[in-house]
């Protein structure tokens, strides 16, 4: 019974993660909700079957059916992702529903941030709302709370010295706000972890600059996992 929840569960998020990459594409003209989705290359309408997340990209060997252009490995890679985010939600609760929104609501400011380095702020408008209205602040010790300031001052230092963007200060912010300044802290740890492995490994010029948020929402689903 556990396996076939977390299947299920790993199929929404797979879901979640298309519908996500499908808002970021068209957020231009806005046409994300009652549109068809089709190929971006030859703008042919995609069937049902091409739809389906992971399996048609494997199935279609990561060509589209009829322009025989290739299809993004990364949506490929944030449709598994976001599986594996989804996986340990409760659908059935009203927390489960929130965790949902606030989780999908960072995919789609990764998603931004990894094609362009930046986002718009209303992708992260649901998030920092659910921080807002559900926060933690009354079960912060006194721990959490030094930790807290601490970490938005080195932040907001950061920022004044154009070394990062206000971004990142804004999804500590709701995490933090959300969870708890300890998991936000873990999550951002394992985070730059990640970043600093995944440098190494490309091997880009030293200036190159890498999306942050990205590896933000990978250590949240690692949290996910630890809790």
């Amino acid at each position: 019974m556990n396996l076939i929840y977390l299947f299920t569960n790993f199929v929404i998020g797979t879901c979640i993660a298309s519908h996500m990459a499908v808002i970021f594409d068209r957020w231009e003209n806005k046409n994300f909700i009652f549109s068809r989705s089709y190929c971006k290359y030859c703008h042919f309408e995609l069937s049902l079957l091409d739809e389906i997340p992971i399996i048609s990209y494997l199935l279609l060997r990561r060509r589209c059916r009829y322009c025989k252009q290739p299809i993004p490995s990364e949506l490929f890679l944030f449709e598994l992702v976001a599986g594996f985010a989804f996986s340990l939600i409760d659908f059935s609760s009203i927390n489960g529903i929130t965790n949902s929104v606030f989780l999908s609501s960072l995919l789609l400011t990764a998603i931004s941030d990894f094609y362009e380095n930046e986002f718009d702020l209303l992708f992260l408008f649901p998030a920092m709302f659910i921080a807002t209205f559900e926060n933690k602040l009354s079960a912060f010790t006194t721990l959490d709370f030094i930790s807290f300031v601490s970490i938005i001052s080195i932040f907001c230092w950061n920022i004044l010295k154009h070394k990062m963007g206000l971004g990142d200060l804004l999804i500590y912010l709701a995490i933090a706000s959300y969870l708890t300044p300890s998991t936000a802290n873990i999550i951002f740890l394992f985070a730059c972890f990640l970043l600093l492995l995944f440098f190494a490994i490309e091997n880009n010029d030293a200036n190159y600059h890498y999306p942050f948020i990205p590896f933000i929402f990978l250590g949240l689903i690692f949290t996910q996992f630890l809790n």
